[in-house]
């Protein structure tokens, strides 16, 4: 198949352009070498300061307040807790072997249902000391009063988690 002159001489004009845009003189666009601020200098080395001088913030007067009114306040609804545990027992145990046909029954499920009311009570406690704790780790406040708190009113739960099973594994 003979092939046409003209096409191959305006391919041949064609590439020859563009290498001669290759060619051309550098004054026109910018050299791909490093530059001097591009080269690196120096080390990503650790702090100049001592380990261990960033200490988290001291809690605030509000924060404070806030972590002894909920110990207050739990230790308060703790004591309700274990205050009404004791009557409660009474009747689980007199209820214990009968089943819901049985009044004793009834009333001894209504004595739970008020127990574990209140533990919810407490339960919310440890919720608004959560609470407290988040707000602390976010703002690199200090935490061990909040983990104390936190801690003692788990405790709480953990006692009055143990009085609710022992109960409803009596009445059955």
């Amino acid at each position: 198949m003979p092939r046409n002159p003209r096409y191959l001489t305006g391919l041949l004009v064609a590439v020859l352009a563009g290498l001669g845009g290759c060619a051309g003189g550098s004054d026109r666009f910018p050299s791909l070498a490093l530059r001097d601020f591009e080269r690196v200098q120096g080390s990503f080395g650790g702090s100049d300061s001592p380990a261990g001088t960033l200490r988290p913030a001291p809690l605030g007067v509000s924060q404070i307040g806030e972590i002894a009114r909920a110990l207050a306040e739990a230790r308060t609804r703790h004591q309700r807790f274990m205050d009404l545990a004791g009557p409660a027992r009474a009747s689980v145990a007199t209820a214990a072997g009968t089943g819901p046909e049985d009044r004793r029954w009834a009333l001894a499920q209504v004595e739970i249902a008020e127990l574990d009311s209140r533990r919810s009570g407490t339960s919310a406690l440890l919720a608004d000391l959560d609470r407290l704790y988040a707000d602390a780790s976010l703002s690199f406040a200090e935490r061990s009063q909040i983990e104390q708190a936190q801690a003692e009113v788990g405790a709480m739960l953990s006692k009055q988690d143990e009085v609710l099973d022992e109960l409803l594994a009596l009445l059955g």
